[in-house]
């Protein structure tokens, strides 16, 4: 995981606290319903991930929220290929994360195949905002992911990241921050229904071409939420109130 500057969390946490649920009502892209194309394994920037993803694999895993496998609904994309793009996530647990699915799009009004990309994942407390944790990585489309195409993205293994999902009422957003090809314009796919846990019919935008630039949570006019999948095992014992040994003291 690639632990982002003090500076910048507190950026991050500081522009979430100051936004209203919803700031504006935002225009849907034009983009016909989009082909699902390659999916894909995000490979995660930290060795210890690779190293476990075999046993983390292994683990029976709670799916806490789901609407990755419902109908995918509409596109929402920008020429900003800096966008941050999100949601509110109302569980149906905690624990750590362990394995998270998002979507990327390459838009039809794209100028090319997307080839590669860097993308940073962030979850947030959805009620004080205070970060939760996060990790980033990168993903190879081969010989490329076309126009109008999405991707569903798979992370895996994320237990030794320590994010610790502790409320059931949490943000998730997704940026890219590098990528190679000669795409123009990227966004996400939305899906629906929530078929499990819940989520407000607004989504997270922060896009220079998008309400004027302006962070916030949109109305698009139609319940909006990005295709998630979150999916944790128990945190831990030592990030329990109370560690097994002391657990043990209460039955002597």
């Amino acid at each position: 995981m690639k632990i982002a500057t003090k500076a910048a969390v507190s950026f991050a946490t500081a522009a979430l606290l100051a936004l209203p649920l919803t700031v504006a009502h935002a225009q849907l892209s034009s983009d016909p319903l989009p082909t699902r194309g390659p999916d894909a394994a995000l490979a995660v920037d930290n060795q210890l991930v690779g190293k476990v993803q075999g046993k983390s694999a292994t683990n029976v895993l709670t799916t806490i929220y789901d609407n990755i496998n419902a109908t995918a609904l509409f596109t929402v994309s920008s020429t900003d290929l800096l966008s941050t793009w999100g949601d509110q996530l109302l569980t149906t647990g905690v624990g750590l994360l362990s394995t998270h699915i998002f979507t990327l799009y390459n838009s039809s009004t794209s100028a090319g195949p997307l080839l590669t990309a860097t993308i940073s994942i962030n979850f947030f407390d959805g009620v004080t905002s205070a970060p939760l944790g996060g990790y980033s990585g990168s993903v190879n489309f081969g010989a490329g992911l076309p126009v109008n195409n999405y991707s569903v993205i798979t992370a895996s293994g994320l237990d030794p990241a320590l994010i610790n999902l502790t409320t059931t009422n949490i943000i998730v957003t997704q940026k890219v921050t590098a990528k190679t090809g000669t795409a123009s314009r990227l966004g996400i796919v939305t899906f629906g229904p929530v078929l499990t846990g819940s989520s407000p019919g607004t989504m997270y935008i922060s896009s220079a071409t998008i309400g004027g630039g302006v962070p916030g949570f949109y109305n698009l006019g139609q319940p909006a939420d990005p295709g998630y999948l979150v999916a944790v095992n128990p945190p831990p014992v030592g990030t329990l109130s109370k560690s097994w040994g002391a657990l043990k003291k209460l039955y002597h």
